[in-house]
């Protein structure tokens, strides 16, 4: 449309200006003009919000007053001379003032601009009223052929035109930036103002009329366009220049100067006799605000070196202050200047002239590096290039500096290679000791995990190409924890680094030792021949040299190991092989104390048969698998039954009966044994409180194993008592059955845990008394209720007499110790009658029955079904 529009304009200065199509062309590009405008502007949302249209209106204006002026024209026959066109036409140059004064032509305004804004629009003012005055003003205020009404408008237009061109000239330079749209503003009012000049000077010749007509036409198409040139973006205000500086404001600064001169020559020319003095009352108007602005030309001059000035001074104290050394050479790498920075760091003569590689190997550097950084650098402009640089100082020890070399020789500023050296010494020494860390662990020295395992992985590829498997022994100190306990953390970390040593010193230096964490170390022999009995001859020598007797601070300790060896197959990773020993370290700490033991698969699928289990046990108590069978336990006098013993069994849906001495310990190690141990005190109770209620006559204990587990836990304390609440079960009728292997897990908090539990009214018992650590002394330590005989023991009474002797002492310390005295595993009427002589309180074991169900249980207390012995004398 646009495009359309101008090819109309054209069009129109090229017809006869009198035609009607003329006329008509006139109209229509004119209301066409301001329709463009409108819609320019309404398709931008932003320009609506609680903003004048200044432009739209002023071109709506401009078309009014010619759609009027061109009715009046119809109407009468011949054109007037003012009307109420010219209201309109003079309306529309108050808008423009308006676009000039709030719209937004520019960029963001410039801080200090504002003055040289009014400067520069007072000199666009002055000149533009001095070219109207000159050249139409004056000769129309003559004119007295002329009504007042009409010589007030005619000189109105022109006035109006400086009037506006001076607002535009103070705001382009209030806001710095000259954008497309204020180019095409500036060029429509160009348009319209040269128009109206020349109307007043050459209205008179026909043909020049017609092309004034398309001046403002013109200057209609240009303002049109404003409202659709796209917005540019944010604009960054440091993208301006300062004030008085580009060139089309010096064209501002020197253009006022020219304009009464070619005023007077325009006049001369054209013949016309104008008065000297208003050009001469301008050039003294323009001479003071040009020194107006010289000043402050100068003063931000002198403002903006004072900026220089302390920025550099800032750089160069920041220089001087500075860790790093900092120096500009040249091409050949040498100073340019002197540099006090490399002077105070290297502690040499660092001179212009003085080679910068000569000065780093004055302080013990490497000068072929450094070589090396420049002739990169030189090979790269204006790529920063880095390199580390090593050396030693006088004393030995060594240092490091980090080198950073920019080539700014094609700058003109600099016109050399920047060069930074910095001391990162501390943070190389930093960074290799983290390295240090990430592999080899922090108390012995010793490589850790991380480390063991990659040199497992290298080995198994040497592996590959030789032939030769790497062998791996996991070893796991016995008694550590006794010594932590007893004599002090701080013993039990010597007592580390010392077997870390005498490790260290059996294998060969080829070998890797490890330590894996708390009591536990691994051995890597790598690239061996010898095989399995190499391994197992190296592990025999690992466990003498453990067990020497260490000196902690004047304690002799004696510790043992436990050691698992595993022979890299074809197929090992580093995580199998290390499994696989681990596997077989604890296989040999279950059967003793300093022992080695060779992993064989059949362990893993024991281990593999294990951890299944583990899963399987973690649902089983939810999946109501769990149950409880009842032991009885008689009174040897009459064999009458006075309690039970609560046994645990699990039926697995696929293994079938699975055997307690198989899932408990694996519900121990688990922790499942926490959550089953409450579900069988709350059944126990239970059960026990319901035949108490069933057989009130009788006097039933129920007792209830619990595990080392539970005994050092938090809850077991708060698991008895929920149960005894619920089932309404008398504390005393309770009997916790602890083993003794259990007493030595943490013998202090057993001890407290115990207090609780008697505090509560319950009883206790020993079990398998005689089997574990110390007994004597945990009957002392320990307060319990029962003593519990072993079945082990029991055997004895079939044996010897030296045997049975055995026995006899076990019944009388219980008896002297005022405990009541229990026999396991009777099976034989000739146990039953030796206990019965040794007159031991009470028994239970096959002889009298075995676990039975709770309904077979109810049945033996109801007297329907005696206990059925199943071995006889």
């Amino acid at each position: 449309m646009l495009v359309a529009l101008l090819v109309l304009a054209l069009g129109f200065v090229v017809l006869a200006p009198d035609s009607l199509l003329a006329d008509w062309l006139y109209l229509v590009i004119s209301v066409g003009g301001a329709a463009v405008a409108w819609a320019g502007d309404l398709r931008r949302p932003q320009n609506r919000r609680g903003r004048v249209p200044w432009l739209p209106l002023t071109l709506t204006l401009n078309a009014a007053g010619d759609v009027l002026w061109q009715a009046l024209t119809w109407a009468t026959g011949s054109p007037p001379d003012v009307s109420i066109a010219d209201v309109a036409w003079l309306a529309s140059y108050l808008t423009m003032a308006g676009i000039a004064l709030t719209g937004r032509i520019g960029g963001r305004r410039r801080p200090g601009a504002r003055l040289y804004a009014v400067l520069d629009g007072v000199a666009a003012l002055s000149v533009a009223l001095l070219v109207v005055f000159q050249t139409s003003v004056t000769a129309t205020l003559a004119d007295h052929g002329l009504s007042p009404t009409a010589r007030a408008a005619f000189v109105a237009y022109p006035v109006l035109d400086a009037v506006v061109i001076g607002l535009m000239a103070w705001r382009l330079v209030l806001h710095g930036r000259v954008r497309p749209v204020v180019a095409l503003v500036l060029l429509g009012m160009a348009c319209w103002m040269g128009a109206d000049l020349g109307w007043l000077l050459l209205a008179s010749a026909d043909t020049v009329a017609g092309w004034l007509d398309g001046g403002w036409l013109l200057g209609v198409v240009l303002m049109a366009a404003v409202p659709w040139v796209p917005q540019s973006g944010t604009e960054d205000p440091a993208t301006d220049r300062g004030p008085g500086n580009g060139p089309w404001r010096m064209a501002i600064n020197v253009a006022p100067f020219t304009a009464p001169a070619l005023v007077e020559l325009f006049a001369w020319r054209e013949g016309i006799d104008v008065n000297p003095v208003p050009g001469l009352v301008v050039w003294g108007v323009l001479l003071v605000l040009i020194s107006i602005r010289t000043r402050l030309v100068a003063l931000d001059g002198e403002r903006a070196w004072a900026v220089v000035r302390s920025q550099a001074r800032r750089s160069e104290a920041l220089a001087v202050n500075s860790s790093d050394a900092v120096a500009v050479v040249d091409v050949e790498g040498r100073l340019t200047a002197d540099s006090g920075s490399l002077s105070r760091s290297f502690g040499a003569d660092a001179t212009a002239g003085v080679e910068l590689a000569a000065l780093v190997g004055q302080v013990g550097g490497d000068p072929d590096a450094t070589r090396l950084l420049l002739a990169r650098s030189v090979a790269q402009p204006g790529v920063p290039v880095e390199l580390e640089l090593e050396g030693r100082r006088p004393d030995g020890s060594p240092f490091w500096l980090g080198g950073r070399a920019v080539n700014l020789l094609d700058d003109a500023d600099v016109a050399g290679i920047v060069v930074s050296l910095y001391d990162t010494t501390a943070r190389t020494l930093a960074e290799r000791e983290l390295a240090h860390q990430a592999f080899y662990d922090g108390l012995t020295g010793l490589a850790n995990r991380s480390l063991f395992l990659d040199h497992t992985e290298q080995a198994l590829r040497r592996a590959g190409r030789t032939g030769s498997p790497p062998i791996v022994l996991c070893l796991d100190l016995d008694g550590f924890k006794d010594v932590n306990d007893s004599i002090g953390h701080l013993a039990g970390d010597q007592l580390l680094c010392a077997i870390g040593a005498r490790l260290l010193g059996v294998v060969r230096s080829a070998d890797t030792v490890a330590r894996l964490g708390g009591d536990e170390f691994a051995v890597l022999v790598d690239d061996t021949t010898g095989g399995l009995p190499e391994a197992a001859a190296l592990a025999q020598r690992l466990l003498e040299v453990i067990s020497e007797p260490v000196d902690l601070g004047g304690h002799k300790v004696t510790v043992a190991a436990s050691i698992g060896i595993v022979v890299a197959e074809p197929e090992a990773t580093p995580l199998s092989l290390f499994r696989d020993a681990d596997i077989a370290m604890y296989r040999a700490k279950a059967a003793g104390r300093a022992q080695w033991v060779v992993f064989d698969p059949d362990m893993r699928t024991a281990a593999l048969q294990r951890i299944e289990l583990e899963r399987e046990l973690a649902g089983a108590l939810a999946a109501g698998q769990l149950r409880l069978t009842y032991q009885p336990v008689v009174d040897l006098q009459d064999e009458q039954v006075v309690g039970f013993e609560a046994l645990l069994r699990w039926q697995h849906p696929t293994l079938g009966a699975v055997g307690p001495d198989r899932f408990v310990p694996v519900a121990e190690e688990s922790g499942e044994i926490v959550a089953i141990g409450r579900w069988v005190l709350a059944e126990a109770t239970r059960t026990a409180a319901r035949w108490q209620r069933a057989h009130p006559g009788r006097p039933l204990s129920m007792a209830v194993n619990v595990s080392a587990r539970q005994l050092v836990g938090g809850t077991l304390l708060q698991h008895v008592a929920e149960a005894l609440t619920a089932s309404g079960l008398a504390p005393s009728a309770l009997v916790l059955e602890v083993t003794e292997t259990a007493l030595v897990t943490d013998p202090a908090a057993v001890a407290e845990r115990l207090a609780e539990l008697r505090a509560l009214g319950v009883r206790l018992a020993l079990d398998d008394f005689g089997t574990g650590y110390s007994s004597l002394s945990y009957l002392r330590q320990f307060d319990v209720d029962v003593l519990k005989i072993d079945r082990s023991f029991v055997t004895l009474l079939d044996g010897s007499a030296d045997d049975a002797a055995i026995v006899h002492g076990l019944v009388q310390l219980g008896r002297t110790l005022r405990l009541e005295v229990v026999a396991e595993g009777v099976e034989t009427t000739a146990q039953r009658d030796r206990l019965r002589a040794e007159r031991c309180d009470l028994a239970q074991g096959y002889l009298f029955s075995r676990p039975l169900e709770e309904a077979d249980a109810e049945l033996l207390l109801l007297g329907q079904r005696a206990p059925r012995p199943l071995a006889q004398a």
